[in-house]
Parts: structure tokens; sequence; C-alpha cells
């Protein structure tokens, strides 16, 4: 059964991007059909920050009204914590944008919300199986629907977005993801957070813990694991989170931390990386997560998902004909070319930040960096907020961190191994970010530079 041979674009997948592409598209005329395999609620530990170049994205798109009636928290900057020592360092934005807190579920359930008012978006909860393939191009999908009826959608495109455990993406992508370590999630009620309405990087210890508001009432906990296999849950795991981890909360958290913890309701999710490395092919985009996935640290992930989104809407309204396979591949290379320039400074800070959570050196100097104000807090942060996308900026940050670190160390040691040691950060900052620039399609003069700097490092 074919439920319409007329439809625009079919999105596969009604999660934080999907959903907000057939918003942007819905609004803007296009027949959409949405399908999605679960339409309730979902109970997630990620996608519950949203930093405020994603709320900008919202409002090119005209759905910011997604934030409202949701509880969302404003998140107004971040709070840095090392070994006792902290500081705050305050968003510098434009126009009264500000990040926000909110539980993912509730979230995507307004995302959906909006759809339903679009007369022209239709959407049906379903499970899509496989494409519809016809002389090398897709012209839409298989699912199974309610009653476990084979059926079929024809459209126009179709816009793959069933999130990171896609089935979809290995015909469209070259690339694998992988699994870079776990985040363990509790919600701490009734928190005493340092700084009200920020997020909270706790740097000590081996591995980040991160505390931002969800609710006017709730706080979200993120506890990294390090490696490729999860956390084991069970009492040696709660000792840890009670010990090891507990000690490095601040006090005034304290008590709503161990409660949670004691109460024991906490999820773990693997966080991945994965480069945008598509496969052009007609009648079908990657987008979200399927595409691209980057480590949660810097909250910026819906950041991509809405500026992709937006993006590729503004590449597909350009097309005139929508019969016109070719003119749809075009926007679509349109679109895959210039998603670095969007997403890439977003991209390389996850996975560089991440990078220099595992060195102590590295997050010394990081921590000392900032901390210092003016252009080397409000740059870096620019940034993390998204409201810069300036890659040569990130790139001129992240090595002036290194050898801020380097000097430190010279300042403070005394003897032959100084030498040795800040030799070795900049050379540990070198190896962290040169992969993580290549994969962002750099120009040949960066190209150049990187090689230069593995060779003396």
């Amino acid at each position: 059964m074919i439920l319409s041979p007329s439809y625009d674009v079919c999105i596969i997948g009604a999660g934080v991007a999907g959903s907000a592409m057939a918003a942007y598209l819905g609004k803007n005329g296009k027949k959409v059909v949405v399908i999605e395999k679960n339409l309730a609620e979902m109970d997630r530990i990620l996608g519950e920050l949203l930093q405020p170049g994603g709320v900008q994205m919202l409002r090119k798109m005209g759905i910011e009204s997604s934030l409202e009636n949701i509880d969302a928290q404003p998140v107004i900057g971040y709070g840095m914590f090392l070994d006792g020592k902290s500081f705050q360092i305050g968003y510098k934005a434009e126009k009264g944008l500000t990040g926000f807190g909110f539980r993912n579920g509730k979230f995507v359930q307004s995302l959906r919300s909006i759809l339903f008012t679009l007369p022209n978006v239709t959407v049906i909860e379903a499970a899509a199986n496989s494409f519809i393939e016809e002389n090398g191009e897709i012209k839409g999908i298989n699912f199974t629907d309610s009653a476990d009826q084979p059926k079929q959608i024809r459209a126009s495109l179709t816009i793959v977005s069933d999130g990171a455990l896609s089935i979809f993406r290995p015909s469209l992508s070259k690339s694998e993801k992988k699994v870079t370590g776990y985040f363990l999630g509790l919600v701490l009620e009734n928190c005493d957070l340092p700084y009200p309405n920020h997020g909270h990087v706790i740097m000590s210890g081996t591995s980040p813990v991160l505390l931002y508001p969800i609710t006017s009432t709730g706080t979200r906990a993120l506890i990294d694991f390090q490696g490729e296999q999860a956390p084991r849950m069970g009492e040696e795991l709660k000792q840890h989170l009670l010990t090891k981890i507990g000690a490095i909360i601040p006090e005034s958290a304290k008590p709503s931390y161990m409660n949670a913890v004691n109460a024991g309701k906490y999820k773990v999710f693997p966080n991945h990386r994965l480069p945008a490395n598509p496969v052009l092919k007609k009648g079908a985009v990657l987008l979200g997560d399927s595409l691209n996935m980057r480590h949660p640290l810097t909250g910026a992930g819906m950041t991509a998902a809405f500026s992709d989104c937006y993006n590729l809407g503004n590449c597909l309204l350009e097309v005139k004909d929508w019969w016109n396979s070719m003119e749809i591949e075009l926007a679509i290379k349109k679109f895959y070319d210039t998603k670095t320039k969007q997403t890439g400074s977003i991209n390389i800070l996850a996975d560089a930040l991440y990078g220099v959570m595992t060195s102590q050196d590295l997050k010394e100097a990081c921590f000392s960096y900032l901390k210092q104000g003016g252009l080397k807090a409000s740059e870096p942060v620019s940034i993390l907020s998204t409201l810069s996308r300036d890659k040569h900026m990130l790139q001129r940050h992240f090595f002036a961190v290194a050898f801020h670190g380097a000097g430190n160390i010279l300042r403070a040691k005394s003897g032959k191994a100084k030498l040795k040691r800040s030799y070795r950060m900049i050379r540990d900052a070198v190896n962290i970010i040169s992969p993580l620039l290549m994969s962002e399609k750099p120009g040949l003069g960066m190209k150049s530079l990187l090689k230069i700097a593995r060779k003396i490092f």
C-alpha cells in the first residue's frame, strides 16, 4: 500500500533533528511525512542542554515556542572547578539569548506538537525498514504499520534522521561511529548549585563531571567513564560514585548528589564520535546523529543538529521543481559541502576539550588560561556557546592554552624535567587536535601547518 505518491519529503525519525526539520519545511509549505517508531515521551540523559547558538537556530526556523511550557531553565554561563578552586564565566549573548536546560523527552514532545498544527505534515508511528530503491535512486521507504502490515511511502527526498543507532547510515556514509566512553546520568533534586543558572564543569579527578539545571527543582549530573566498556551496575559502582566522585562535587551540591546516588536511579549512555563523511546518493540525505556525532561534553549536539536543519532546509527551499531529482541532488551536495562551516567548530571543540580532560597538565593549563578573563575567556566561551563558529579562533586559543601551560611549567619547575614535561604537553595538544581538524576539511595552509607541527612534536 502506498499512502501518497506526492510527498515532497519523507523524514525517518521524529527526534530532535527530525522534528525540527519537519517543522521548518512544513512551515514553508512543503508536503512532509514523518515516520517515527515510538511517539511516546522518552527518558534520556543526554540532549538536555541547548546552547545560546541553538536557541538562535530555533528562532531562525520559527520554532522557538518549543522551549515554552516545559519548565526549561535559563543557562547564562559556566562555572569551572579544579582541585578546590572555581570561577565563573558568563555568556556574551546578544539580544537576550541564553542557553536552556530541560528534560529531553519533554522538549522532543514539544517539538512534535508543532508538527500536529501543520496541515501539510503527516506523522505516522511505525518502523521504517528499508529504502525503496529504483535504478540507483532512493524513492521512499518501506515500513511496517501498527498492525504489522508492510507498507510504502514514496517521496522526492528521504531524510534519514534515525539517531545514533541508525540502520540506514551504512549505505549513506563512509564513517564508522566509535564509542569514546560513557556518561552516567543522575537527577539531583533541589540541588544548591554554586553558580545558579550555570553549567558546572568539574575537572578534578580522572574524568569530568557536569552539572546543570533541567527543571525548576532538578539538576542533571553527568559523570564520565572512559573506555569502550560501560560501568557495571552494583555496589562497587555505588561506592565509586559516593567516594571518588562525591569527593569532587561542590560542597553546596553534595547533599543532593549523595541522595541521588543512594536512590540508585541512574542511567548509562554511550558517547559516540562520528565524523561527517557522507556518500552522495540520489533521493536521500543524512541528518542529525545519523550523520555526525561528537562528545557531549560541551552540550552542543542539539545546536549542531539545528544548524544542520536550518542549513539543509534553506538548501531545499531553493529547489524549484521537486520532481527534478538532479535539482534535489545539487541541494543535498550544497548542504554537505557547507556543513563544516556551520558545525566544524562545534565538533572540534567537543572532542578536543574531552581530550584535554584526559591530561592533568592540559586541564591545569585550560583552567589557568580561562581564569585570566578578558578575551582569553570570552572568545573561547563564545565558541562553547556556539554563538561563534570561528574555527581559526578556536585553533588559536587551543594552542595558546598549551603554550600558556608550558610556560607555567617552565616558570614553576626547576631542572631538566620541566623541559620534557612542557614539550610533552604541547605534543599532546597537537596530537589531540590534529585529527579533529583534518576531519573538518581544513584548507591547504592549515594542512601544511599541521604536518609541520606533527613532525616537530
